[in-house]
This record gives C-alpha cells, sequence and structure tokens, in this order.
C-alpha cells in the first residue's frame, strides 16, 4: 500500500454535503476523472505541492466509486429513490453519475478539489491539465459547470 492510500477519505472529504435529492452532489468541489488511480494520485500530488491541505484533496479508487454508486442505488430509502427518479427526469443530475459510475467501469481514478469560487476553479483547471483529465466538473449550488 503506497503513501496517498493511507491518506484515502472517499464521501468524509465533503463533511455531509454531497448530495441533493439523494444524487450525489459535492456543493463547491471539482471532481475530475482521469484515466487511472495512479493519475488521480498525481493529480493529488500536485495540488498539495499548490499548497492545498490534505482536507481540501482526495484521490479516490474506481472500485470505491463503484461501490459508492451502487450503495447509494440499491440501498437508497423510498424517500430517496422517488427524489432519485424525480432528478433523473427533471435534470441532468442523475446523468452525471451514471457518468462517474461509467468512467469507474473502465478503470478511471478520481479526484475531489474543494473549489469554493470561480477564481480557484480556474487555478485547479490550470493545476490539472496537464495530467490530462477526462473531466472536470464544479459543483456550485445551483449549476454544474464542465470545465473539461
Amino acid at each position: 500500500m503506497d503513501e496517498q492510500e493511507h491518506h484515502f477519505k472517499g464521501r468524509a472529504l465533503f463533511k455531509g454535503h454531497d448530495t441533493r435529492f439523494g444524487i450525489f452532489y459535492p456543493t463547491n468541489y471539482i471532481m475530475a476523472v482521469f484515466d487511472s488511480y495512479g493519475t488521480a494520485q498525481r493529480a493529488e500530488k500536485i495540488m498539495l505541492s499548490a499548497g492545498y491541505s490534505d482536507e481540501e484533496v482526495d484521490a479516490m479508487p474506481s472500485d470505491y466509486i463503484i461501490a459508492d454508486i451502487e450503495k447509494g442505488t440499491k440501498n437508497a430509502t423510498l424517500i430517496r429513490r422517488v427524489e432519485q427518479r424525480i432528478t433523473r427526469h427533471f435534470g441532468s443530475d442523475a446523468s452525471l453519475w451514471e457518468d462517474l459510475l461509467n468512467w469507474a467501469k473502465q478503470g478511471a481514478g478520481f479526484l475531489a478539489v474543494y473549489c469554493p469560487t470561480e477564481h480557484e476553479a480556474e487555478r485547479v483547471l490550470r493545476l490539472l491539465k496537464p495530467e490530462k483529465p477526462k473531466m472536470m466538473r464544479r459543483y456550485e449550488r445551483f449549476v454544474i459547470e464542465d470545465l473539461v
């Protein structure tokens, strides 16, 4: 087990602010998808070297993402399932986690970065673009912004 795996936080990183209407929605975070967990770990090191704290970034392996999404959809309460169906029908939130699940099944690595402002989003994009993310999305309070 390498050093980065000791720091893996998963959903704990979001401090309870990671769902909306029963769908994964980490408000004020950027979720980036990379070709592998190794690349996501490298991106995490870049962010830590740039001054972000261990409490603001987390690299996640594909098996964690798969298990988390499946747990959230299969073990959802009746109210959560209704919320998920409404969201799937009216919005694109559900399709976003379906994208994450598809990338995870292809062995992708994931990185979450705390990003409360547009200025920070631009900085994160500049720092991570050389790692060629497959996708980067910033989850704001009322909108999801595709950065890549």
